[in-house]
Parts: structure tokens; C-alpha cells; sequence
């Protein structure tokens, strides 16, 4: 390699760059696949090696210090690529054995029961009512509900208060559970 291409790198010169990526852009990959096995991930990683040399031009004074800092920016992008697969198995595992449990199917079955019960009552009450009621269980302060439908907070305020005596009474118990889910 020409001994003049750190300097040029340092000025910013792109046909160094080029000469550079030319030269150490498949050994790299080479190297990376010795962490990873995947090809699209290590070429990433190469690139975004390549684009932290790019940034860091001007603290090159030779070429070996160039070429130290390719190989050891991408070893440590390979280890964190790494841990963040280890990472991800664990959390995989974790949502497997969640979604997998009984207790989970359980509380999603009743949780889907007490909504649809929840509804069905919604549609009973008076429209002004129900308007409200459907826009607090979409997570609407009282302020955007009356801005929404063109009435005061105080309505707002009565016709919630109204919804949850009903829903209440029509629901029962299962009115209590869900008010737990809020």
C-alpha cells in the first residue's frame, strides 16, 4: 500500500478511502465470519467499520494503525452482535414460554370474555353515552373526549359516570375485573 494514503485519508481524499476498502474489505469479512456465521450481518458490520474509519481519518498516521483499527472495531461490532443475539434467544425463550403457559392462554381467554361482555353492554347504553364510553376505553382524557365531540368536560364527566353505574349493574363482578385491568 502506498505510504502516503493515511495522509491522504487524513485530507479526506475518497480514492484513498477506496484504495483502502479495496484492499482490506474481504479479509475483513473473512475475519468476521470466524464470530458470525452470517454473511449479510458481517458486510454490515464491515461497512459500518468503514464508514468509523471514514470519521476517524485524520488519527491515522500509518498504515498498520489503520489497518489495527479495522480489525479491532470489528471484532468488538462481532462480540456485540453477539450479546445481542444471546440477548434476543433469552427474551425468544422468555415470550415462548409466556405465550405457552396456561395461566397466559387463561387470562387472555377471559380477558377477551370480559371485553366482549364489556361491549355488548357498551351498546346498550344511550348513544351520548356510549360515544363517551367507547372513546375512554380507546385512552382519551376527558378533555379530548369533549374536544372530540363537541361538548364540555362536565358532560363528559356526567356521561361517564352514568356509563359506569350501567356497565356496572349489567356486568357485576366482571365489571370489577376489568376496572382492575385499567
Amino acid at each position: 500500500m502506498n505510504a502516503d494514503i493515511p495522509s491522504q485519508l487524513a485530507q479526506g481524499d475518497k480514492k484513498a478511502f477506496q484504495a483502502i476498502f479495496d484492499q482490506h474489505f474481504h479479509a475483513l469479512c473473512g475475519f468476521g465470519y470466524k464470530y458470525l456465521r452470517d454473511t449479510q450481518v458481517i458486510e454490515d458490520l464491515v461497512q459500518d467499520v468503514f464508514v468509523s474509519l471514514w470519521e476517524a481519518r485524520t488519527n491515522f498516521e500509518h498504515h498498520m494503525a489503520i489497518k489495527s483499527f479495522l480489525y479491532v472495531s470489528l471484532r468488538n461490532k462481532c462480540l456485540n452482535e453477539l450479546k445481542h443475539q444471546v440477548v434476543r434467544e433469552k427474551n425468544q425463550e422468555a415470550l415462548i414460554y409466556e405465550l405457552e403457559s396456561e395461566q397466559f392462554f387463561s387470562a387472555r381467554v377471559i380477558e377477551e370474555e370480559v371485553f366482549g361482555k364489556l361491549h355488548l353492554e357498551i351498546e346498550t347504553l344511550p348513544d351520548s353515552c356510549k360515544q363517551v364510553m367507547l372513546l375512554v376505553l380507546n385512552g382519551l382524557k376527558n378533555r379530548e373526549i369533549a374536544e372530540k365531540l363537541s361538548v364540555s368536560e362536565n358532560t363528559v364527566k356526567t356521561q361517564k359516570k352514568l356509563g359506569y353505574s350501567k356497565l356496572r349493574q349489567g356486568m357485576g363482578s366482571s365489571f370489577e375485573v376489568l376496572m382492575l385491568a385499567f
